[in-house]
This record gives C-alpha cells, sequence and structure tokens, in this order.
C-alpha cells in the first residue's frame, strides 16, 4: 500500500477528513505540522505527506480503495491439482463427481485469492471481508466477475438457497484450515444406499425374454411376495430400479446379441493391413425378385461377397440360387483372380464350416496356404465390415429395381407387387422382373460402381481442390504404385486349385464319385487302396486321381459307368436335383394339411363341455369346431363324448402291381383327387423310386 501522497493527490482521491481543495489540504499540513519529503517532478519540487499523519477515517479510505484496485487487478484461474495438495488428494478418490471436482476447483481459486491479497500487505481477514462485502453489494462482479463466479460455485449446491448464494467468512475460514491440514476440498455427498434385498426376487419377474411391463412384473411380484413385511409399492420398485445401470437393467430382457448394442465396444484399425492380408465374406439373400434361371419363375438368389478389409474392395461375387458351399467356392474363386488372401474372416455357416475348404490334406484353403477364421456366434458386428456392405450395395441397389421385397417395403404395396407377379405368371401374361441374364449384368455392374466410389473409412485426398475419401480401387492402385505385388493366379491354377477333392477307395480300375462311375487303366495297379479325388463342379465327364502322401497325380479318370443316369450328373445338377426333392417333401407336407383340414379328421380327441354353474343334465355344448365361436371368457370343463366313427377304405397291395400298373396308378392318381387322398401314403414314397424315374424319363 502506498505511504507517501502529494496534496493534489490527495485532492483528485477526495477522501473523507480531509478539505476538498489543494490548498486547504496544504494549510491542514502546516497547521498540523505533518511529517512530510521533497520529490522532484517536472517543473520544481514537491512535498510528499506520510500517511500516518492523516485522520484514521481518511487512512481507512485508503485502504479499501487499495484493496478494490488489488482486486480489479487479480488475474484468476482454476486451481491446478500441484497447487493444491488437498484438491489432489480428492480427485484421486474413486466416488468423486463432477460436481464435486468443479466446487472444489471454485473453493482453490477463492482461497488463492485471499493470500494474494495477503501477500500485499491486507490482512486475511480484512481481505475475506472486502470480498463478500463487495459480493454482496455486486460491485465485485463487474470488477473482478472470475472471482464472483469462483464464490458462487464454491458454496454447497445442496444448502444454497436464494439469499445464501455467497459463503460465510467463517466457512472460508474452514475452507483455509482443511487446505492447510491437506484436508478434502471436496464437499461430501451422501453415499449411495445398497439395492433393497427384494430387488432381486422381482427381477426374476421382470428381466426375462418377454419383456413384461414394469407393472406387469409388479403384479407377479406381489403373488409371489412370502414375507410378513409390508411389500415394497410400486414406486419404490421403480426408484431402486432406476439405480440400475442401463445394461445391468437389461439382462436377462435382451439375448446376447441384442444386448450389445448398447454394451462397449472395440474399435479395429486396419491402417497396418496390406491389401488381400485379410479377406471378408458373407452370404445375403437378394432384397428382390428375379426370374429363375431354369423355369423363369419370381426368386430371391443368394449373393456371396468376398471383400478385402484393408482397401474395402469387393473382390469376388457369386450369385447362386440357395446358400451352399459350392457358392462360396465360386466367390473365393473369382477373389482369388485379384489376389489369394493369407486370412480368410467368416462367420460360423455351413457354407465356409466344411470339408471341402477347410480339410488339412485335401481342403481348397490348404491348398491355397489361405487361414480361416471364424467370428463368435452371434457377433455379426465383429464382421461390420462385410455387413455394412450389403446395405450400401445390395439393399440399396434392390430398392432402385422392381419387385423389391424387403423389409424397409411397405407391407401392403409388397403383397400386391407379390399377388401381381403371380397372377401375370400363371395367366401367362408379362411379369415384371429382371431376366437372369440381366441381373447377372447388373450385379457386375454394381460392383463396379461399389470400387469406384469413395469410401467413408479410406482416407481423404484433394481432387480438383475438393477433399474425399479415397475409393477401394484408388486404395488398391495406390498400393500397387508403391511396389506391392498381389499373388495373383492364373485360370490354369485357380482350375486345379479350386478342383475339391475327396478321398475315394480304387475298385479294379474304378473310382465312384456321386453316383457316377470313372475308370482309367492307370489305378488298376491301386485296386483296394485309397486315393484323393478331385473334380470340377460344373463338369462331371472327367475326375483326376492324386497320391494321397505326395499329391503326385495319378491318372485323369473319364465317366465311364449309366448306374444312375444315362449321361452324367455334376455336382451342380445333383445339388439342384436334391433341393427340388426338398422341396416336394415340403409340399407334400402342406398337401396332407390341406387333405386333413378339408376332410376335418381332428389330430386330438375333441370334447364337449358344459359351463360352470349349470346342472351337468343340462343342456350340453356340443365341441367349438369354427374359431369365431370360441369364448376365451367361459370356463367350461371337460364332459366325454361318443366314440369316433372310424372311416375305412379299401387299399391294394401295391406289391401284387408290376412296374407299369404302379405307373398307372399314380397317373390316375394325379387326375382324381379322391383316389390320391387314398393312396397318399403311398404317393408321398413312389415318386422317390428308381422305377418312377425310369418311366418318368420315358415320357
Amino acid at each position: 500500500m502506498k505511504q507517501w501522497y502529494t496534496a493534489k493527490e490527495l485532492e483528485a482521491l477526495s477522501l473523507p477528513g480531509l478539505p476538498e481543495s489543494k490548498s486547504g489540504i496544504l494549510r491542514l499540513a502546516k497547521q498540523h505540522k505533518w511529517e512530510s519529503q521533497q520529490s522532484s517532478v517536472k517543473g520544481g519540487v514537491v512535498y510528499e505527506f506520510n500517511i500516518t499523519n492523516f485522520p484514521k477515517e481518511t487512512i481507512a479510505a485508503l485502504r479499501d480503495q487499495h484493496n478494490l484496485t488489488l482486486i480489479k487487478r487479480m488475474s484468476l484461474a482454476p486451481v491446478s491439482v500441484r497447487e493444491n495438495r488437498a484438491l489432489a488428494t480428492a480427485l484421486i478418490e474413486p466416488n468423486t463427481s463432477e460436481q464435486q471436482r468443479t466446487t472444489a476447483s471454485a473453493r482453490g481459486m477463492v482461497l488463492k485469492a485471499i493470500e494474494g491479497m495477503a501477500s500485499a500487505g491486507v490482512s486475511k481477514e480484512a481481505a475475506i471481508n472486502l470480498i463478500l462485502t463487495q459480493a454482496k453489494l455486486g460491485t465485485l462482479a463487474d470488477s473482478n466477475p472470475v472471482l464472483d463466479k469462483a464464490l458462487r460455485d464454491a458454496v454447497d449446491s445442496r444448502g444454497k438457497t436464494s439469499d445464501k448464494a455467497y459463503p460465510s467468512p467463517r466457512t472460508i475460514k474452514r475452507w483455509a484450515s482443511d487446505a492447510n491440514s491437506q484436508g478434502a476440498l471436496v464437499p461430501s455427498y451422501r453415499q449411495k444406499e445398497p439395492l433393497p434385498k427384494w430387488l432381486g426376487l422381482f427381477r426374476k419377474f421382470y428381466n426375462i425374454p418377454e419383456k413384461p411391463s414394469l407393472a406387469s412384473a409388479y403384479d407377479d411380484f406381489l403373488e409371489a411376495w412370502a414375507s410378513p413385511e409390508q411389500p415394497p409399492s410400486i414406486y419404490a420398485v421403480r426408484r431402486a430400479m432406476d439405480k440400475l445401470g442401463q445394461v445391468e437393467r437389461e439382462k436377462g430382457r435382451m439375448g446376447q446379441n441384442e444386448i450389445a448394442n448398447i454394451k462397449g465396444f472395440k474399435r479395429r484399425s486396419f491402417d497396418k493391413l496390406l491389401p488381400a492380408d485379410v479377406y471378408s465374406a458373407d452370404g445375403h439373400t437378394f432384397d428382390g425378385e428375379v426370374a429363375h434361371p431354369l423355369h423363369g419363375r419370381p426368386f430371391r438368389p443368394e449373393i456371396t461377397t468376398f471383400i478385402d478389409i484393408a482397401t474395402r474392395k469387393v473382390v469376388g461375387v457369386s450369385v447362386t440360387l440357395a446358400e451352399s458351399g459350392l457358392a462360396v467356392l465360386d466367390a473365393l474363386m473369382d477373389s482369388c483372380k485379384c489376389g489369394v488372401p493369407a486370412l480368410l474372416y467368416v462367420d460360423n455357416g455351413s457354407g465356409y464350416v466344411n470339408e471341402m475348404l477347410k480339410d488339412e490334406t485335401k481342403g481348397i484353403l490348404a491348398r491355397l496356404g489361405t487361414e480361416m477364421t471364424h467370428s463368435l456366434p452371434y457377433n455379426s458386428k465383429a464382421r461390420g465390415v462385410i455387413e455394412r456392405v450389403h446395405q450400401t450395395l445390395w439393399v440399396a441397389g434392390a430398392k432402385k429395381l422392381p419387385n423389391f421385397v424387403g423389409k424397409d417395403m411397405d407391407r401392403q404395396a409388397r403383397l400386391a407387387n407379390f399377388k401381381d407377379t403371380r397372377n401375370a405368371q400363371r395367366n401367362d401374361g408379362v411379369v415384371p422382373i429382371l431376366s437372369w441374364s440381366d441381373f447377372m449384368a447388373w450385379v457386375h455392374e454394381r460392383v463396379e460402381w461399389y470400387n469406384k466410389r469413395p469410401h467413408s473409412s479410406l482416407p481423404k485426398i484433394k481432387d480438383n481442390g475438393v477433399s474425399r475419401h479415397e475409393s477401394p480401387q484408388e486404395v488398391w492402385q495406390r498400393f500397387i504404385a508403391s511396389g506391392w505385388e498381389p499373388d495373383m493366379l492364373d485360370n490354369e491354377v485357380i482350375a486345379h486349385i479350386f478342383r475339391p477333392q475327396v478321398e475315394r477307395t480304387v475298385l479294379r480300375g474304378e473310382i465312384r464319385l456321386f453316383n457316377n462311375r470313372y475308370f482309367s487303366n492307370d489305378l488298376e495297379e491301386w485296386h483296394g487302396l485309397s486315393v484323393n479325388v478331385a473334380y470340377d463342379i460344373h463338369d462331371p465327364n472327367r475326375v483326376w486321381a492324386f497320391e494321397p502322401e505326395t499329391g503326385r497325380m495319378i491318372a485323369s479318370a473319364d465317366f465311364a459307368a449309366n448306374e444312375t443316369d444315362y449321361f452324367p450328373q455334376s455336382v451342380v445338377d445333383r445339388a439342384r436335383e436334391k433341393r427340388a426333392e426338398g422341396r416336394l417333401k415340403r409340399a407334400m407336407v402342406r398337401v396332407d394339411e390341406i387333405e386333413a383340414e378339408r376332410t376335418g379328421t381332428p389330430v386330438i380327441e375333441h370334447q364337449s363341455f358344459v359351463l360352470d354353474g349349470f346342472d351337468t343334465n343340462g343342456p350340453t355344448f356340443a365341441p367349438v369346431q369354427h374359431e369365431q365361436d370360441y369364448d376365451p371368457f367361459l370356463t367350461v370343463r371337460a364332459q366325454p363324448t361318443q366314440p369316433k366313427v372310424e372311416h375305412t377304405s379299401a387299399v391294394p397291395i401295391y406289391e401284387s402291381l408290376d412296374a407299369e400298373q404302379r405307373y398307372q396308378l399314380y397317373q390316375d392318381c394325379q387326375r382324381d383327387p379322391e383316389l390320391a387322398f387314398q393312396h397318399q401314403g403311398w404317393l408321398r414314397n413312389y415318386p422317390k423310386s428308381k422305377e418312377f424315374q425310369y418311366f418318368k424319363a420315358q415320357a
């Protein structure tokens, strides 16, 4: 604080206890013989008077003005942990909230301001009183708004009221004492109470897959309450459930796959991967109907897609009639034209978990030198890259084609499209769907579009001054330009590697594969021994035999036997036939169900019923025959019924008929529904016989 003042300075301050003019102050100083000293200034010499000569009220006013100047000049910042060990001790507590940490920092700022004024010669008591006085008068918010806000934030929010926005002097002194003794500046909050013991019983009714409402689960909870104590109210249950975390609250209500949507996860980085290091693959049932390549009817094909993780490039695609291991093999063959992968990341579907791919000696992956790894069950998010491709590449594209049938399609519009296509099909009209050849062309155009479009997960580049993401094709080419070379296979090597191999035993120069027989004279010396047989999934006319130990080729065997078909049956044809047989089986089950509904033959013995409260000798009620007669609000009890009448019909002994008579009987059943109903059991099995297939081929 300044100790010497000139008469001019005192005049400008207008202090109480002194004259208002400069001359009056000089006369007062001369009259009371104030202690003075000369000070040189521009143009002469002036006299300065010591503060000890001034009246008491004048000294107090000067001290207040000095303190206000200190407050205005004070530049405050949040107190760091290094500046306050008490604050550091509090911040490392595990249960400290953000509000508690904010309050502790504000208290540290107030104590720092008081210590700053004390270092300038102001007592801590005076500094506390001056700061609080200025704050309550409202002048502190203008002179030092940072300190004013710190005073407000330093008050414990639990005890803060409209008339208690600032702490008291005693409270500030307690903060200083806590800081000096390394106590906590963080206000103590009430610890969370433990969850009530009855909550476990309630959660047995609430945390179940049926996902009942809290009110419904509470009703079941009350029925199971066996304690003599009063059960908690539904409001107490709600408060207890609100204390649970979101994941804990949904345990049991959500399955492992669904609850993963709200749990923490890890982001995988692919910055260190090179192209063809990792391929990911998955199948997708197309969300639109196209013409079947064989009969032309509308159906949904299966698309198997292979994508390179490092570049996000679609490297292989296969379109088949249904999901199978052959579809995966076809797509893998297509992807190897871009580069042989080091690792294949797929799910646990049957198309990937099979010996054709995974066998350590004869499998395709063993010959490629590729390792296959599987994601965990119900964890499709682990393969989010390929799952996202389905949405961008196939689902979004299907919406632009006729006959979109995806889940986003309006149900009424989808049913209308379904009826239109089926009616046009039955009436030999024009079905508004893509032909198979047009659809295949669209698939290849779609893949080319995807590989050339910017991908949001790839790095950004400047394109004519505009920032955009790179496309998968650009990243692939950038790696090639930097010296990376893909391990590519030519068509001849692909044809050799991608011929699946199975182990078969040679019998007198013959190899039997898929009910076809292949023969070579070079196999005579291998009679009774096992060999590895490679086959082409599209060409059934030849197979190749290899030694199991060395892999050396022994011979190529040509189709020679005709036990099952006059012409050999390829693997694709055989799979198609097997799929058709499965569809026929499911159709026959449906036919049996329709016939049972038409004849009204019950599966379970019905009983007549009597309403409760009526005399047993009173009027009885017939069994419910139609859905509209059933009233779920009637309480009924069973009464015995009349014995069931069995309808029998003469069934011929099929073994006594010759082959032509049995085939003729089958044709008669096709024309006569009543006759077909009598022989329905025989009709389910007869089309599977070789006898039927023979006559069908002759026709």
